[in-house]
């Protein structure tokens, strides 16, 4: 025998005929269990760390934030008292303004002789009323004989749309709110971010792939463990709570029991997928309200610092809500002598006469 015959020569590969290849019966099964478990701790670990975050976030909501509160009223409660009448007083006499501005605006009168004009509306509330009315009949009659266009004749950018707003930056948005809370003294509703619309339009998805799967056409008649995720995807739904609706997604699609051995790799690692980014989201918002006050603030009050710190912000809002409040007095302070200065032909102008009068188109 030669030497050549003793070396290593590999197996010869079986040879699959058609016959095989169209049944499958010549297919080797491959053992995905080690890749399933791997994917199954990939999503439990994905699930705890956002049951975490939404626990964090829950606890702020629901005990941070009224708790700051009520510390705040026991320990300073004398500058909010002083912050709410400085506020209200404030918002009156700011009213008083837009209303002179409009009675100016309205019958082409200087600010002085709308100041007063509007004290003789207050004086006679009646008289007013029909002063408005015959206002409206007057403008009624101007709009007759000018008609405004017609919608067909109008240019596209005679319309305003909302999705342009929508396409204002954020920084832009929250410099205008801040203009018009000045100049009115009214404060804008806070408008969700991008990322709380996103998750809230996942919600509503994931939602409505649950309905199908759990509706008994797809399953016939429901059994208690289905009827269960029913309840827990209605109160899901009503919290907004993506991270919640994709567990109940997944107990769907992998039985009550949930994901395990039973369970297709790709739909564990769907899931996944779908967990981390409403992980994400979570964080995010984790982040910015980190940066209020009542975030932690039962471990905060410990520190003396963080308390004189919340009792100069007050001390700075009620300055400078007082110096609002003179700047606006000091203006109706000037309307008034305005008023009271007598015109050029020596007689004070008066009010209570018959309103057309008043009336320029």
């Amino acid at each position: 025998m030669r030497k050549s015959d003793t070396r290593y020569r590999p197996a010869p590969k079986p040879y699959v005929t058609r016959a095989q290849m169209r049944t499958g019966s010549a297919l080797i099964c491959l053992n995905t269990s080690s890749i399933r478990n791997k994917a199954l701790k990939d999503y439990q670990k994905a699930e705890r760390e956002l049951e975490r975050h939404k626990a964090q976030l829950k606890r702020f909501h629901e005990e941070d934030v009224p708790g700051f509160r009520s510390w705040v009223h026991q320990h300073f409660g004398n500058l909010l008292t002083r912050q709410r009448e400085l506020v209200q007083a404030l918002d009156e006499n700011r009213n008083t303004v837009f209303e002179i501005q409009a009675l100016a605006s309205r019958y082409h009168l200087s600010d002085g002789a709308a100041y007063k004009k509007l004290l003789w509306r207050r004086a006679h509330a009646v008289e007013a009323e029909e002063e408005d009315r015959l206002w409206e009949e007057a403008m009624e009659r101007k709009r007759k004989k000018h008609p405004e266009p017609s919608l067909d004749d109008r240019s596209d950018d005679d319309f305003d749309s909302e999705d342009d707003f929508d396409d204002i930056p954020d920084d832009a948005k929250a410099g205008f709110n801040e203009f018009f809370e000045e100049m009115t003294g009214i404060r804008l509703p806070h408008r969700q971010s991008g990322n709380s619309e996103e998750e809230g339009k996942t919600a509503k998805e994931l939602y409505r792939t649950i309905v199908r799967r759990l509706h008994p056409d797809h399953h016939g008649q429901m059994s208690e463990a289905r009827k269960v995720l029913w309840h827990e995807a209605q109160a899901a739904y009503r919290r907004k709570d993506a991270g919640a609706l994709y567990n109940i997604l997944a107990r769907c699609d992998g039985g009550e029991s949930g994901l395990g051995a039973h369970s297709a790799v790709s739909l564990i690692q769907n899931l996944t997928r779908q967990l981390k980014q409403s992980l994400r989201s979570t964080k995010s918002e984790i982040k910015q309200v980190k940066h209020d006050p009542a975030w932690d603030f039962k471990t905060r009050i410990e520190d003396p610092r963080f308390g004189n710190k919340i009792r100069r912000e007050l001390e700075d809002q009620n300055a400078d809500a007082e110096w609002n409040l003179k700047s606006v007095e000091n203006l109706l302070k000037q309307l008034e002598r305005e008023a009271n200065r007598p015109n050029r032909h020596g007689r004070p102008r008066r009010y209570g006469r018959d309103p057309r009068e008043d009336m320029l188109f």
